[in-house]
């Protein structure tokens, strides 16, 4: 299960966990594509960040509990604090980092799994890849009740033989192999921005932008035509593949028909809270099984409206709606733990806080369904920008388009 304590008391939200990586004491990009020698050896060095991590090393950053709580301890391994009399720790139980390489090269991780020793053959070998996985897995205890939450990262290093034409390019939507030239790097990375910006606009519902966008878009890639020409002409031994790979329009495509399923799932949230609401008033002031077991049961009744949203409907709405904070829809950690154990320690304060999430909640529900309706309908132009930019990478022949939605 993982904790939802910290996020409630975020003010900032933590970055997502990323793998910080060096090489030979190197700082290296995740993607990265080194070029080696045969028989070479080099050292990878890998360290899990941000996550849990950043919690806890930057409680004035990350939580609002810097300013009122006393902060006992820090530091990138937990925290301990004491806030109105109580003590709450995160402790880091275990982090591992895993190194797996594929058949070109041999992994020898040292003793403490941070790093590893990456032996390349002394015969020419294919474009090579090292995986990065790291895991770290958290503990949240307070007032005797623990959580837990597992942090998880993963990176890739691509290896390249010196003089060999294998993939020296490589990001989200643009991809280059065969001998590495920077005149062409440079367009590339034009390309590869011009996507970005159309999928911002696309995010941000600004459909008056993408019009230009996709343009702008276009003459990035008629110059990275150009530029490939004019290294040929230059050197006639030149090679190059350039492959492109989606449309910028795909994110916003297949988040159409997951906003309908929100909107579909919204539209039964102001009448569930406001039945829950209702049966909250019934609730015995003072502890009795009776109510305990009611209670439980109308925390269960948003827990399980809240399960069977889709999936990435927390990254989702943020992304179209950036006012709808995933904060204020989710369960609190306290509530959220009564439904996963179906046990309640203190009842008075759980039903004050119960009444309290959903009192607000419903305060908002029909806004929020308002406005993840007109952003579905909103969205809806998306197809028509869709058209035009498969039409056109469609009629290039130049190079490669790969079509990542059939």
């Amino acid at each position: 299960m993982v904790a939802a304590v910290g996020t409630v008391l975020s003010v900032q939200p933590a970055r997502k966990p990323f793998i910080q990586l060096t090489v030979d004491g190197k700082p290296i990009k995740n993607g990265e594509v080194l070029t080696v020698t045969s028989g070479q050896k080099l050292v990878v060095q890998a360290t899990l960040e941000g996550g849990r991590k950043d919690f806890c090393n930057f409680p004035d950053i990350y939580a609002d509990i810097a300013g009122t709580a006393e902060i006992l301890s820090r530091g990138k391994s937990g925290l301990r604090y004491q806030l109105n009399g109580v003590k709450a720790e995160w402790k880091l139980l275990n982090e591992l980092v895993r190194f797996t390489g594929d058949d070109a090269i041999k992994v020898n991780p040292d003793n403490e799994k941070s790093s590893a020793e990456i032996v390349f053959p002394k015969s020419p070998f294919p474009q090579s890849a090292l995986k990065i996985t790291a895991d770290a897995e958290w503990q949240f205890t307070q007032e005797g009740q623990t959580l837990q939450e597992k942090n998880k990262a993963e990176a890739v290093l691509y290896f390249k033989l010196a003089g060999s034409s294998d993939v020296w390019f490589s990001d989200h939507h643009v991809q280059a192999s065969g001998m590495k030239n920077d005149q062409v790097l440079e367009q590339l990375a034009l390309v590869q921005a011009g996507y970005d910006t159309i999928e911002n606009n696309f995010n941000k519902l600004k459909f008056s932008s993408v019009q230009s966008s996709i343009k702008n878009l276009q003459a990035a890639i008629t110059s990275l035509k150009a530029s490939i020409d004019q290294v040929k002409a230059a050197t006639p031994t030149y090679q190059s593949k350039i492959v492109f790979i989606g449309l910028p329009s795909d994110n916003a495509f297949k988040n159409l028909s997951t906003l309908l399923a929100i909107k579909t799932s919204w539209t039964a949230l102001e009448p569930l809270v406001q039945e829950i609401q209702q049966q909250a008033v019934t609730l015995p002031e003072n502890e009795t099984k009776e109510g305990k077991e009611l209670l439980v049961k109308l925390i269960e009744k948003y827990a399980d409206w809240q399960y069977k949203l889709p999936e990435n409907t927390f990254q989702i709405l943020p992304l179209y709606i950036p006012d709808l904070n995933p904060e204020d829809i989710q369960l609190p950690g306290n509530l959220h733990f009564i439904a996963e154990e179906k046990s309640v320690s203190n009842y008075r304060q759980t039903v004050n806080d119960y009444k309290a999430f959903i009192d607000k909640r419903l305060e908002v529900a029909a806004a929020e369904t308002q406005k993840i309706g007109t952003t579905q309908t909103r969205l809806q132009a998306v197809r028509l920008f869709d058209g035009m930019l498969r039409s056109y990478f469609s009629s290039i022949i130049w190079a490669e388009w790969k079509d990542t939605r059939q």
